[in-house]
């Protein structure tokens, strides 16, 4: 009886010591949760502001030529979307549309010259990497703008003013913060050119070539649906 009653205390103590060891393993094994990252798939939206420098370059046809910088404020809207490659790369595309007061003017030779930006846009293609909640990329793409021109004679008190809108194309770099899972901030710089183009001023019978580029600093926020 005595070697039976030791038999079964020793068969219920290696039981218990296995079920123990059993549940350690269990507990080993399972996985540690990391905090996930956060998701930039999708549409966004959202209003910017900010400053444009621009160079303006106008060729006369009879040999005048000109050369100016002008600045201003800018503001307006942008939306686009992201897709996420995979292995934290991210490709988009994005559009923009702002309005400004983008001027300057200056004159030559007794010929007054104003010029100014008031409107512009781009369509963009962005790509780049996400560090959780920063996304720093890089963006081109075709960029379009209204630039208006004005030449006034003061010797003969003639003057007159033509827009037209002007075709090119932009690069820039950038970074997107997202505040919330909704809500992100853009900090953007951007060059842009617009090409050159010809304003024919039929009051003074002249014809000016106008070549318009700009520097810009944007800041922005978006919704991110």
């Amino acid at each position: 009886m005595k070697i039976k009653y030791l038999l079964a205390v020793s068969t219920a103590a290696l039981i218990a010591s296995g079920s123990a060891h059993a549940a350690d393993i269990v507990h080993a094994s399972e996985p540690i949760v990391s905090a996930s990252a956060f998701d930039w798939d999708g549409f966004y939206a959202g209003g910017q502001v900010g400053g444009s420098w621009a160079r303006v370059e106008g060729d006369i046809v009879d040999g005048t030529s000109v050369k100016e910088k002008l600045n201003g404020f800018i503001g307006g809207l942008y939306a686009g979307y992201n897709f996420d490659a995979g292995n934290n790369v991210i490709f988009g595309a994005d559009t923009d549309f702002a309005w400004g007061n983008v001027r300057g003017s200056f004159s030559k030779d007794d010929v007054e010259y104003s010029v100014e930006q008031k409107w512009v846009g781009s369509t963009r293609l962005r790509a780049g990497y996400a560090v959780d909640r920063f996304l720093p990329y890089i963006a081109g793409g075709v960029a379009y703008g209204n630039i208006s021109g004005s030449i006034r004679d003061v010797d003969a008190e003639e003057s007159s003013k033509k827009d037209k809108t002007q075709a090119g194309w932009t690069l820039g770099v950038g970074v997107d913060y997202a505040m919330t899972d909704s809500i992100f901030l853009r900090a953007e710089y951007r060059y842009t050119d617009l090409g050159k183009k010809v304003y024919y001023i039929s009051d003074i019978d002249a014809d000016t070539r106008i070549k318009y580029n700009s520097d810009d600093f944007r800041i922005g926020v978006a919704y991110k649906f």
